[in-house]
């Protein structure tokens, strides 16, 4: 299995001095954490053949945990617009397929990589530090992307739900939030959000 650190941590704290906002967290997402999404994954994914897309990738901690969980690397895309972070990936990540590009412009690049079914998106974007006009772009093109009923595994670090309100009442979504990880730095929670058939 491939290791990304520690050189992806130095990479990761040197990419959020330059641009905190994108990043979004001063650190990659903990073991815990990454391991929690991958279980969360797995388990809503059973029903839907396809890619998992990871969105913001960064160094690849959350990577490492899905591959550990069994996902297959051919099955696994690896969204990361910046092109440094995109670079590491490459390197140290040989198996899953590597798209750099914006993940508000999804849906255009997956079909520029031939990637026609999707099982489930995780992402690992700050949401809540995002502009609303790209939030409302990359979820958008998250749920054109997924099946009824297919997941979005989301994680924050805030109390609230990470898709606003709005815009799940417009896309119909249904959320569901896992047991806040209280040994991550910050403490953090998984959510899943899914849209039933007919919505």
């Amino acid at each position: 299995m491939p290791s990304a650190a520690p050189a992806g941590t130095g990479l990761f704290l040197k990419r959020w001095l330059r641009q905190p906002f994108a990043m979004g967290a001063v650190m990659p997402s903990g073991r815990l954490l990454a391991a929690a999404m991958a279980r969360a994954t797995l388990a809503a994914m059973a029903n839907h053949p396809g890619h998992v897309i990871e969105l913001g990738a960064g160094t690849g901690e959350v990577t490492k945990a899905l591959l550990v969980a069994g996902i297959e690397p051919r099955r696994l895309a690896l969204v990361e617009r910046d092109p440094e972070l995109a670079r590491f990936l490459r390197g140290h990540f040989p198996g899953p397929k590597i798209v750099e590009g914006d993940a508000a412009r999804l849906t255009e690049l997956l079909k520029s990589h031939g990637i026609e079914k999707v099982s489930a998106v995780v992402s690992s974007l700050p949401l809540l530090s995002l502009p609303a006009e790209v939030v409302n772009g990359i979820v958008h093109g998250v749920f054109a992307s997924l099946p009824a009923g297919a997941p979005l595994i989301q994680f924050t670090y805030g109390p609230s739900p990470p898709v606003p309100k709005a815009l799940r009442e417009r896309l119909g979504l249904q959320g569901v939030s896992g047991k806040r990880i209280w040994r991550n730095v910050p403490p953090a929670v998984v959510w899943t959000f899914t849209r039933p058939a007919g919505r």
